[in-house]
């Protein structure tokens, strides 16, 4: 085989079998609580087949093994022979990570070992399925459904027929027939169907293959067209029927869908950002100029961009529900090491985000779960004496509001208590006393994303290592995200992170300090205000204003910038992680639609810049990484680290 050609089967058995894989790890979980399941017990038979007949294909032999395995276990199952119990359970979720980590192999070029004979051997259904009774005598075959389909009984009844298993006057066979048919029976049952020597039949034809008219005129014959009064027996004894006229088919409809490599994609979406540049500044020259014609031809180029910027990004858009589907695993093994007994509820899977959120946010949330059900859900006995029901439930949901996903992670658990945390914190010498004397409730809650700082009392695998929080809060700050934390004490908490919805094209906010400009993500954006005689003043050694009745921390930008001048009056309150802080700026310019540049190695690694873009009117705007700016050696609030 030519190996370019090899490749590209390979690549797309990869993203074939990959969906399908993503989805049978969700899938599995559901089927250990609902083991009866038909319907999800022959969703879950088919996935391995199909994998299974891909590496088949590519003679990826590990795969095949491991597939076939699984699938025999499984059809053992789906024919009432046995129920999948726990134990079960648990070789198919090996075989599931054994696969995901061949197909990471196949991905990456590297060896592929046979799978392990002791998990064969879990995976083998052990004693053989009970005899079904015999079939009855072959009954006339109904009239087809109107849209021609077959359903998996009918399908039975007419290999039975084929077969002769069940035709009058035969002897019912000792033993039911195996549940597969090797390849010389299925050429056999070819050509008793398709009839390769029938007296003055053409001989048949060499190919492996029967065309779609054949194939069309072969069921047929089997299923009755249902247009001739009463219906038509196939008995196992008779000759091949002669080929009826194949019936005019309707075409076939148009495939509705594409795979584009995400490299095109990413060039279509910098295009189309380029042109959002191209109308940013044909505005600009509209406005200044004063000339009609121009500012109706910028109108509709603002027009036919917008329309054109929102129908790339949606080509970048899926569901979150793509991210959700890996968590049900994750909450199962977790709660089986902590011995707790859990339900994960997720709701809002069909809310779109842009394909690198997905990824971004998978260790995240990964991390809010393993806290929620470690700290949050109580032990079952424990449940039991406060009132509770002994299984807990985590809740994770999705929705959007405005241009942001909002994702929440709740649980019914203990709830957080805010003495508790103060302590802790002043304990480990995150904050001092006159500091924690100092914090309201929810400020009490934001300690928990303070390096360091933990609640547990014993380190363990899961969580209470000092190193969870904190990345959590960089990581959504990084992404131009928020979180924000609710709890309850005895009832539960919740975790609410919300992102942009794309980070294709940023909305920012245009702002001067002195001759430069910044861009400020609008995302992180809360309002604008400027300030007035007194409303400024020194509190433990840093600069604040006194703002909606509280103390609000200002960020110097111009003293980071190196900018000498007169200080700048008006404030941009920005959310920066779980910070609240005012950005001093000397004039805001307004709303505009960018795409970030990179700066090239000379910037790389300079915190507080995300790139650089080019404004309506032609000038360069640095955009800033917010994130960056608050950690930045306490440059921008020099006080705002000591004093949280």
């Amino acid at each position: 085989m030519d190996p370019s050609l090899d490749a590209e089967l390979r690549d797309d058995f990869l993203v074939e079998a990959g969906e399908l894989v993503e989805r049978l790890s969700e899938q599995l979980v559901e089927l250990e609580a609902n083991p009866r399941e038909a319907e999800l017990l022959n969703a879950v038979f088919r996935a391995f087949h199909t994998v299974k007949g891909g590496a088949g294909f590519l003679a990826i032999e590990p795969m095949v093994q491991l597939c076939h395995h699984a699938e025999d276990l499984l059809n053992v199952a789906r024919n009432g022979a046995l129920v999948l119990d726990s134990g079960r359970m648990d070789a198919l979720l090996e075989a599931l990570d054994l696969l995901n980590a061949m197909m990471d192999a196949l991905r990456s070029g590297a060896s592929m070992a046979m799978p392990p004979p002791a998990l064969l051997r879990r995976l083998m259904p052990g004693a053989a399925a009970p005899a079904p009774a015999p079939p009855p005598a072959a009954a006339p075959v109904a009239a087809p459904p109107a849209d021609g389909s077959i359903d998996d009984s009918e399908f039975e009844a007419l290999l039975d027929s084929l077969y002769g298993t069940a035709a009058p006057g035969t002897v019912p066979p000792a033993a039911p027939a195996p549940a597969t048919i090797n390849d010389d029976e299925f050429e056999a049952l070819l050509d008793n169907l398709h009839g390769t020597a029938a007296p003055g039949a053409s001989a048949p034809a060499t190919a492996s293959t029967i065309a779609d008219d054949e194939f069309e005129a072969l069921l047929d014959n089997l299923h009755g067209k249902g247009g001739a009064p009463g219906a038509v027996t196939v008995p196992a004894s008779a000759p091949a029927p002669a080929p009826a006229p194949a019936p005019a088919r309707a075409a076939a409809p148009a495939e509705t869908s594409v795979r584009v490599d995400t490299g095109r994609l990413d060039a279509l979406v910098n295009r189309a950002g380029e042109l959002v540049l191209v109308r940013n500044r044909l505005q600009s020259l509209a406005q200044k100029s004063g000339d009609e014609t121009l500012a109706q031809a910028a109108a509709e180029l603002d027009r036919v961009a917008d329309e054109m910027q929102g129908a790339v990004l949606s080509m970048r858009m899926q569901p979150v529900g793509r991210l959700f589907q890996r968590f049900p695993r994750i909450v199962r093994d977790l709660a089986r090491q902590l011995g707790k007994e859990v339900d994960l509820v997720t709701e809002g899977e069909g809310t779109d985000l842009d394909r690198s959120l997905v990824e971004a946010l998978a260790d995240p949330l990964i991390h809010l779960l393993r806290n929620a059900l470690d700290h949050g859900l109580e032990m079952p006995d424990e449940r039991l004496k406060a009132g509770k029901s002994r299984r807990g439930t985590v809740r994770l949901s999705a929705s959007q509001r405005g241009e942001r996903i909002v994702i929440a992670v709740s649980d019914d658990g203990r709830g957080m208590n805010p003495e508790v945390l103060k302590r802790k914190a002043v304990e480990k010498g995150v904050i001092d006393e006159a500091q924690a004397a100092r914090l309201t409730e929810n400020e009490c809650y934001e300690l928990i994303f303070r390096p360091g700082f933990s609640t547990a009392a014993q380190i363990s695998d899961i969580s209470g290592r000092g190193v969870g929080m904190d990345v959590v809060k960089t990581r959504v700050a990084e992404l131009g995200g928020t979180l924000q934390v609710r709890s309850r004490l005895g009832h539960g908490s919740e975790l609410e992170l919300t992102v942009p919805l794309t980070l294709a094209i940023l909305r920012v906010l245009m702002v001067r300090v002195g001759p430069r400009l910044f861009a400020l993500p609008l995302s992180n954006v809360e309002e604008v205000f400027e300030l007035t005689v007194g409303q400024d003043r020194m509190l433990d050694g840093r600069l604040v204003a006194n703002h909606r009745g509280r103390a609000l921390p200002l960020g110097d930008l111009a003293g980071w910038a190196g900018i000498l001048g007169a200080a700048p009056r008006h404030v941009v309150v920005l959310h920066i992680g779980h910070q609240r802080i005012g950005c001093l700026v000397h004039e805001v310019l307004g709303r505009e639609d960018v795409m970030a540049k990179p700066l090239g190695p000379l910037f790389e690694g300079v915190p507080g810049i995300a790139g650089a873009t080019v404004t309506g009117d032609g000038k360069l705007a640095l955009v800033l990484d917010l994130a960056g700016l608050a950690d930045d050696g306490g440059q921008l609030l020099p006080s705002l680290k000591a004093a949280g």
